[in-house]
């Protein structure tokens, strides 16, 4: 067993007197903080404020990263690309970055653990790819984001993983060998049906993972399901439409409160007349105990539904509201106690091309960021927006750009946001940085599809698109 400290948990182990405390660190793989004593919960995990852990950075889904301060925005027009990784037949999952490494899933079926500093392979493990057949474009390998936590039992910190083989795993993340795998749902050898599109969400012991259909052909019973995070033992399931129905499916990823309430945002019914889609707990956020029990729901009125208006984006706890948006470009804030809309505000087109609004906005615990496909900004027609809004939904600023947005936007400490196009309009897709006080664009950082959400963690960004992963900083990894 490896006892490096990486340049993150040194700084946690400066004083001599407390160099047992460092090396218990290392072993147990927790902070110095919990290293005298063992984790009492699973929600305790050896991440440092410069990691990245999990999609959306966690439960809550806030995307949002206070410790990142090396980035500003006087800073980011001379960052440099410090490594490239091309291998991977490019990237739909996002970067995770934890104790010096990079953790991120390939559209060839691999899961990958580069070095954070040079970019080089330390390990890798298969799990799995998706052929085309009633679906297409691909993706054909991994889409989820994986998250990686301490294992209650062993103490070590372990890699949850949605492979693209219809599995959840857990492997260690030293070196990615699997600890158990459990079964999500797995295809048909026929067609694409069964698909994970969500990213594992752990939180108090449980892993909890949407179940979705591929691409519609066909549809199949969407739901949510939870798992020992020790074990991988199945522990409950909830089904967003009637047993012997199909849709409602779950694309999302869970968000889970700090009362251990659950979020979810679910797909459309069978697709045909307005009372189809509306069948079950398809087009809502549902509110679910951690045991899966129900508590509450939104349902999109019938007015504002249409032939595709999915909930596509993940939830967002943020203040005493959730929220997420639908592809009929609508956002919905709801009260968490009462899940009753507080406000809802049109911030882009509806089902405009191959976009749609399923990007989770940034909460930087002020203030909301958002991205967009397609949008009119006074008069003029863009492929996609950034704005700022009021925990009201009121609008503070927006920034047309030439491309649509569909990947969830980053904000780090030093006020730069991090947003990506994926199809393009009038410009080749790129990857931007800009101001998070006026939307300013800082720079073009660098030009590809880009469907995964940046990340920023130990003084660079993290970038995954079509053609490959790239970090970027303007000096040493922290």
């Amino acid at each position: 067993m490896s006892m490096r400290l990486s340049p993150s948990r040194r700084r946690w182990c400066g004083a001599a007197a407390a160099l047992f405390v460092c090396i218990a660190s290392a072993i147990l793989g927790t902070s110095p903080a919990h290293a005298a004593r063992a984790p009492t919960t699973a929600s305790v995990a050896p991440v440092a404020p410069t990691d990245w852990p999990a999609y959306l950075d966690g439960p809550l889904h806030g995307s949002y990263s206070p410790a990142e301060v090396a980035i500003t925005p006087a800073k980011a027009v001379a960052l440099k690309r410090k490594w490239a990784f091309t291998t991977g037949n490019g990237y739909f999952a996002s970067p995770t970055v934890f104790d010096g490494a990079v953790f991120i899933g390939a559209n060839n079926g691999w899961l990958y653990k580069l070095s954070a500093d040079k970019g080089t392979v330390i390990a890798k493990s298969f799990l799995g790819t998706n052929p085309v057949l009633s679906c297409g474009p691909p993706p054909t390998g991994m889409v989820s984001t994986v998250t990686v936590s301490v294992n209650p039992r062993t103490k070590v910190p372990t890699v949850y993983a949605s492979g693209a083989d219809g599995y959840l795993y857990a492997l260690r993340a030293s070196n990615l060998a699997i600890e158990w795998r459990s079964v999500i749902a797995i295809r048909s050898k026929t067609a694409n049906d069964y698909y994970d599109w969500s990213s594992p969400t752990v939180a108090g012991g449980r892993i909890y993972m949407g179940v979705a259909s591929n691409c519609d052909k066909p549809l199949v019973r969407g739901g949510l399901i939870s798992y020992d995070q020790t074990t991988g033992k199945r522990l409950g399931e909830f089904y967003t439409v009637p047993s012997g129905q199909v849709g409602g499916s779950i694309w999302s990823s869970i968000a889970v409160g700090r009362n251990g309430d659950v979020y979810a945002s679910t797909g459309n019914g069978p697709l045909g007349s307005s009372a189809e889609q509306l069948l079950g707990y398809s087009e809502s956020i549902i509110k679910l105990s951690p045991a899966l029990k129900f508590l509450g729901r939104f349902q999109i009125p019938p007015s504002q539904e249409g032939n595709d208006t999915d909930f596509g984006a993940s939830p967002l706890l943020f203040g005493s509201y959730v929220g997420a948006c639908n592809k009929n470009g609508v956002f919905y804030a709801l009260s968490q106690t009462t899940m009753k809309l507080a406000w809802q505000r049109q911030i882009s087109a509806s089902d405009y091309k191959l976009e749609a609004c399923i990007a989770t906005p940034v909460w930087n615990g002020k203030h909301l960021f958002f991205v967009t496909p397609a949008t009119t900004i006074r008069g003029t027609s863009y492929g996609g927006s950034v704005q700022e809004r009021n925990p009201n939904g009121s609008l503070v600023w927006v920034r047309g750009l030439p491309d649509g947005l569909d990947g969830s936007p980053t904000l780090d400490g030093g006020g730069v946001l991090a947003v990506g196009t994926y199809v393009n309009h009038t410009t080749p897709d790129a990857t931007y940085l800009l101001n998070a006080a006026n939307g300013a664009v800082l720079r073009n950082l660098v030009t590809g599809s880009d469907f995964a959400q940046s990340v920023f963690a130990e003084n660079w960004v993290f970038v995954a698109n079509l053609n490959g992963v790239t970090a970027w900083g303007s000096g040493p990894l922290a």
